[in-house]
């Protein structure tokens, strides 16, 4: 304990945590990236310095993703996907101080709950993870995706094709078991596939500046925000008295983070979905539930915990992050394992176990205390503050791998999702396609390879304890929205009410829905069409390859115009019944400024290799701005929009370049 309360090792911790903080509230920016830049600069500290400092990034980039995700509905780490699902409505709201208190204080008790079992439990609990094989990953993976049937409450076939279409994504490149390439239509960059975080970022973000486009000209923000005495306590309170689902939450964050692989993601959106199968508000879930947020920061958090478990005792790392500590305690002279518990290394280990409770109270107070500073950020302008998050969107895209690419296929997955969201199919169903599709995939082909040594694929997937659980649980939760719907129609006839009239309203007198929003039968028709399109051309593209490569995209193909086709026939009965009106168009300035942000954006891409990086992101930013200033305002916001500009590219070259070495594109001119 004498380590922990060192100066150096105290600062090193704070800096760690708040560094990690910044790192997961920038998109595309992750906690496996700082840290892996991180791990070379610890090679001249204390083995116990090192580790607390690198602890600390991993707590702080886990919380940090929740600060994004909840002001402008991007999450800032793959791990904040649920969070958005009712963060950003809370912000809608004006409560974004209260759902960043409420992320702050779930994360650091999720944290500290998952820092208690990983002290007291790591040898028990690091016994189940060996249980874990392909076929219970098989199951994990379509486990998660029953979540869709919780995200799609207005259309269950939707958001299924929108998840088929994540899955379907998630294909694109080698196969990891026979190395063979598909679906990347001779494009060689495909070959490493489609990166997560250059997904969750066109998918969440982009849609979000389309809508800022929208809302644009009026001179307002994206959402009022007026700081007000006591109410992130009022929150913390709040959170308090929600002890069961924090429990609950902390409880499936660290078994999800013992699974090698599956990661915080995962735990999140679990959580969050028996959060609201729990819940007695669970129509309130997806417009702004403090519920929802609590499940997922307190998951996420405890999940950093749980990852840790097997990365100690048996030197198996559960998640990316923890891949990179591996690396870490390699390079101080440590081997992961039962040793780090009984021989030298066991002050050290515990100093790192034990310093992980003082990073997530660290945590707590940056994030209790700064959220009403961090909601400021919503009285931005949204000529100034979409180009911003244009400008993060496209370096965070670039930034895994350094490629032009990814930043077209964000922008690409991104308009995309933005027509998906007129046609009401959510990104979160596609973003959990994506995630899951590597999981899935791997569970199926190597059960199928191991199915060749016990001679019956059957037997491997539905006799194995855990395999069984997971099955029980997969069809509970595919059932229960069906199961709730039918005893809610038993709760009105038991009332003595008409449940035809109930179930059946009277249509309204024909009118025009909002505008630009489309009717029920010409999206169903939409995404029948894209449906059937994007299945017929993989199924062309997968002729040749072999059973392993092809099978699950083949499947999701075949899925795809199952789901398709009964969207196709029921747009048409809906078109012939003429229950709905057609759509009214989109205003003429909302049309000018969607087209102009659309054309700037890949005007980006394009001009990056000619021009650099710098120099392009200032020219963007400006012009940007100047589309959606309102007119009467641009002279006297001209000023303010190049210097904003001018400060956003010194700011980025600082902390992108500088610190975490980024090489931008260069091209003329730097």
């Amino acid at each position: 304990m004498g380590n922990i309360t060192e100066p150096v090792n105290l600062l090193l911790m704070v800096a760690g945590v708040a560094g990690g903080i910044l790192v997961g509230a920038l998109p595309g920016l992750t906690g496996t990236m700082a840290i892996a830049l991180l791990v070379p600069f610890t090679y001249g500290l204390s083995p116990e310095g090192a580790l607390i400092m690198l602890g600390g990034v991993y707590v702080g980039s886990m919380y940090g993703g929740s600060i994004a995700a909840i002001l402008i509905n991007t999450p800032g780490a793959p791990a904040s996907i649920a969070t958005t699902l009712d963060g950003y409505p809370m912000a809608q709201k004006g409560q974004a101080e209260e759902a960043l208190a409420a992320a702050a204080t779930s994360s650091g008790i999720g944290g500290m709950v998952g820092t208690l079992i990983l002290l007291l439990f790591s040898p028990l609990l690091a016994a189940l993870s060996l249980k874990f094989g392909p076929p219970e990953f098989f199951w994990l993976g379509i486990m998660g995706l029953t979540i869709i049937a919780g995200l799609s409450a207005k259309s269950l076939a939707k958001g299924v094709v929108g998840g088929l279409f994540g899955v379907l994504l998630s294909t694109i490149g080698l196969s990891p078991s026979t190395g063979v390439s598909r679906l990347t239509f001779g494009v060689s960059d495909l070959l490493g596939g489609v990166e997560i975080i250059v997904a969750l970022i066109g998918l969440f973000c982009i849609p979000q500046i389309m809508a800022m486009a929208e809302s644009a000209g009026s001179g307002g923000s994206l959402a009022s925000f007026t700081p007000s005495r006591g109410r992130s306590y009022k929150t913390m309170l709040r959170v308090f008295r929600r002890w069961g689902n924090l429990l609950r939450s902390s409880i499936i964050g660290v078994i999800v983070g013992i699974i090698p692989g599956a990661g915080g993601n995962v735990a999140g959106l679990l959580s969050y979905q028996e959060a609201m199968r729990a819940a007695s508000n669970k129509e309130e879930f997806g417009h702004g539930a403090i519920d929802g947020v609590i499940a997922s920061e307190t998951a996420n958090n405890a999940e950093v915990e749980g990852s840790l478990i097997p990365l100690l005792t048996l030197g198996i790392p559960g998640a990316p992050q923890a891949a990179v500590l591996f690396g870490a305690l390699l390079l101080q002279g440590l081997r992961p394992g039962p040793e780090l518990f009984t021989g030298y290394g066991a002050t050290i280990t515990y100093t790192f176990i034990i310093s992980l409770f003082l990073a997530n109270i660290t945590m707590f107070v940056l994030g209790f205390f700064g959220s009403r500073y961090y909601a400021r950020a919503l009285n931005l302008p949204l000529h100034l503050l979409m180009p911003v998050v244009l400008s993060l969107s496209v370096v965070g895209s670039f930034a895994g791998r350094n490629s032009i690419l990814d930043v077209f296929i964000m922008l690409l997955l991104g308009l995309l999702a933005y027509a998906g969201t007129k046609v009401a199919i959510s990104p979160a169903p596609i973003a959990l396609g994506v995630i899951l599709g590597p999981i899935i995939e791997q569970g199926l082909v190597e059960s199928m390879m191991l199915s060749r040594a016990t001679g019956s694929l059957f037997e491997l997937f539905f006799t194995r304890p855990i395999s069984l659980v997971l099955i029980f649980l997969t069809v509970v939760s595919a059932g229960w929205p069906f199961f709730m719907s039918h005893r809610e129609k038993k709760k009105l006839l038991s009332q003595g009410k008409d449940l035809t009239a109930t179930a059946r309203p009277i249509p309204a007198p024909r009118k025009a829905p909002p505008a630009g929003a489309q009717s029920e039968w010409v999206s169903n028709l939409w995404i029948a069409a894209l449906g059937l399109l994007v299945a017929v051309i993989t199924l062309v593209k997968l002729q040749g390859l072999d059973l392993q490569t092809a099978i699950l995209p083949r499947v999701c193909a075949v899925l795809l115009v199952v789901f398709a086709l009964g969207l196709l026939v029921n747009g048409i009965r809906l078109w012939l019944a003429g229950r709905v009106a057609r759509p009214e168009g989109v205003p003429e300035m909302r049309k000018i400024h969607v087209i102009g942000v659309i054309t700037l954006a890949f005007g980006n891409v394009l001009l990056m290799p000619v021009i650099g990086y710098f120099t392009t992101t200032f020219v963007v930013f400006v012009l940007v701005a100047l589309l959606l200033v309102p007119k009467e305002k641009m002279r006297r916001q001209a000023p303010m929009i190049v210097v904003m500009a001018l400060a956003i590219c010194i700011a980025f070259y600082l902390i992108f370049q500088q610190v975490f070495n980024v090489p931008f594109p260069e091209g003329l001119f730097l």
